[in-house]
């Protein structure tokens, strides 16, 4: 399966906002609610929240982000200072923001229940964030370059089986958060149980794509009350 569609040239507008002017340092600490029971997930996880919170306070302007974490038994406490108010509640804004991912088809102009432009028209599949279970980064053939694997539950699986059969030929788009990140040729009918997308520009955007993903399915921001 190929990709069209450059996750790197996408993954800023994931997370670019529009700050409002403010003063003063303000500290937040976040409850992550993680819904995986196995302690390796557990501890991947709450490392890729802090990249998360460290690149997204990046993002936000923060010249030195002042992220920890503290873990006592089942709960997990993420402690940010930011370097302002508007910081603070830009950053809890995205945090706490619904995530979705959907897999969309290809579809006639006009026929879709979304078009991209210079991508076309793509329509729902019913596969969502629900259906997907982890996602890994890493190197592709070509060292210089990146790729991602997508693993599907098992209800996902059959439900990607059924969108291969019909679509060999086809483009199927991937969707985060209502933006197309990723237009997947299907050049097999055979039954899939991952989607592995490749020649990302670098790893290292692989890998804060996948730590995208896996917090956005996986751990859930509960501010704390001060």
């Amino acid at each position: 399966m190929k990709t069209s569609a450059s996750i790197g040239s996408l993954l800023v507008s994931l997370t670019a906002v529009t700050l409002l002017a403010g003063c003063g340092g303000e500290e937040v600490t976040y409850v992550l609610d993680i819904n995986v029971t196995d302690p390796g997930k557990r501890a991947e996880l709450i490392d890729a929240a802090e990249r998360v919170v460290e690149r997204r306070l990046e993002t936000l302007g923060q010249r030195k982000p002042d992220v920890a974490f503290d873990v006592a038994g089942d709960t997990v406490l993420l402690m940010v200072n930011t370097e302002s108010p508007a910081i603070q509640n830009t950053l809890t804004a995205e945090l706490t923001a619904p995530f979705s991912m959907r897999i969309m088809n290809e579809a006639a102009e006009g026929k879709g229940d979304i078009t991209v432009e210079g991508h076309g028209s793509f329509k729902e599949t019913g596969v969502t964030e629900k259906h997907l279970h982890w996602v890994t980064g890493g190197k592709d053939v070509n060292p210089e370059k990146g790729r991602v694997v997508l693993e599907f539950t098992e209800e996902g699986r059959t439900a990607m089986a059924d969108i291969f059969r019909q679509n060999k030929g086809k483009y199927i788009g991937l969707f985060v958060r209502q933006r197309l990140v990723s237009k997947l040729l299907v050049e097999s009918d055979e039954v899939k149980d991952s989607i592995v997308i490749t020649d990302i520009p670098s790893s290292t955007l692989a890998f804060i794509f996948a730590d995208d993903l896996n917090v956005g399915l996986h751990v859930t921001f509960l501010p704390q009350e001060q």
